[in-house]
């Protein structure tokens, strides 16, 4: 973990947080001081980027997410992110009469999800 309020490594640019969002209340309360036996070389594959909280933990101290940490924080992001498709589909559908495939197609593209992730499979676990 970096050495900031920046939590995880990667080749992209960082994902900010604001102090409003849900994920950043879990990382700033998941966060505990680096262990002195784990190497401060960042292996993650996602860059947050958290502002200075007013109280509480200093990101200087508390700049580390363990490995159970990182699986309650993958959950939550899953959970977020089918919560924020179903009301964009939703809302697309019954407000302004755009079918759910493209509403589909236009959220995994927003979030450059294009290669990662089958428009199919959303829609089956939609359609639930």
């Amino acid at each position: 973990m970096a050495k900031s309020s920046t939590l995880s490594s990667s080749s992209h640019s960082p994902i900010h947080l604001l102090d409003t969002q849900p994920i950043y209340h879990f990382l700033h309360q998941l966060s505990v001081p680096h262990p002195p036996n784990v190497s401060w070389h960042e292996t993650g594959n996602i860059t947050f980027s958290l502002p200075h909280p007013r109280y509480g933990k200093n990101p200087n101290i508390y700049n580390y997410i363990g490995h159970d940490s990182v699986l309650v924080i993958e959950k939550e992001i899953e959970v977020e992110m089918k919560a924020e498709l179903y009301e964009f589909l939703l809302e697309n559908k019954y407000c302004h009469g755009i079918m759910f495939k493209r509403s589909m197609e236009t959220f995994v593209e927003h979030y450059n999800m294009v290669e990662l992730v089958e428009e199919e499979s959303l829609m089956r676990a939609f359609q639930r």
